[in-house]
């Protein structure tokens, strides 16, 4: 068995995150889908494009009495660590000191990510503030992704995580998936949002945002991310993590993830 790993806490969840990945198949309660990327080259053609614009084996799920009482564990749990350092990129929807973070590596024309957003974000809404979630986009389904992926970083620019996050649930609930988009500008969503249409626009087509979607890809492929969804289950209180990748990332397997980054009840016995 892989214990997870520790590393110091850092700017970026990729680079500085050494991960032990789960490879047997946990239950999903379900949820089976997942969106495969294939080699990490197809991943590396996306990043090229962008640019050019500017575990365990023996591991099991948890039966939902096991997930009740995980759940009712997390809300009777003592105080949220204190606020990790996170960033603007990597915007956080939730409370920011919670103790876990749940890093959402997604596409928004992928259909199976759309499926996955709303768990994942019922999984931190149900935590009494013990986890939280960030994005990392992961665009590789075409110039509608990538498009899609710069309004995301352009809302949250206006206004915060809370944009950010608004902004992604709306794509998805609007877009018919595999590329085909949204049906209306991405503009219009924002105006529809209270957002600034103009400065919207202008922030969508920049390079400064493109860089920043660049970002997000080279942490993905640092990371060794192959299918969408996947989750990044973080423990901001010893720096170790977890890595799910699609069927794995189903909210049974992230808890089952917390529960094995957490310290046993007698690690601090004497």
């Amino acid at each position: 068995m892989s214990a997870p790993t520790q590393a110091p806490p850092g700017k970026s969840y990729g680079p500085t995150i050494a991960i032990a990945a789960l490879s047997s198949a946990l239950a999903v309660l379900g949820y089976f889908h997942v969106q495969t990327l294939g080699e990490v080259s197809v991943l590396q053609s996306q990043l090229s494009e962008v640019s050019n614009q500017l575990s365990d084996t023996s591991a099991k799920g948890l039966t939902p009495k096991e997930i009740n009482e995980l759940v009712s564990g997390l809300q009777s749990a003592a105080p949220a660590a204190a606020a990790p350092e996170h960033y603007p990129d990597n915007w956080v929807y939730g409370n920011v000191s919670a103790r876990y973070t749940l890093v959402e590596m997604t596409d928004t024309e992928c259909p199976f990510c759309k499926e996955h957003f709303p768990l994942l974000k019922s999984l931190v809404e149900s935590s009494a503030g013990q986890i939280n979630a960030a994005l990392l986009q992961v665009p590789f389904l075409g110039e509608t992704s990538r498009n899609q992926a710069n309004a995301i970083e352009c809302a949250g620019d206006q206004g915060g995580s809370d944009a950010a996050w608004k902004f992604a649930q709306k794509v998805f609930d609007l877009t018919r998936s595999e590329g085909q988009g949204v049906g209306k500008p991405l503009v219009t969503i924002a105006k529809e949002m209270g957002l600034d249409g103009d400065r919207f626009a202008a922030c969508s087509e920049s390079r400064a945002v493109a860089k920043r979607v660049s970002k997000d890809l080279e942490q993905v492929i640092q990371l060794g991310v192959t299918q969408t969804p996947s989750t990044l289950v973080l423990d901001n209180q010893t720096g170790k993590s977890l890595l799910l990748q699609g069927e794995h990332a189903s909210p049974a397997g992230i808890l089952s993830a917390i529960a094995k980054l957490s310290p046993s009840k007698g690690a601090n016995a004497p």
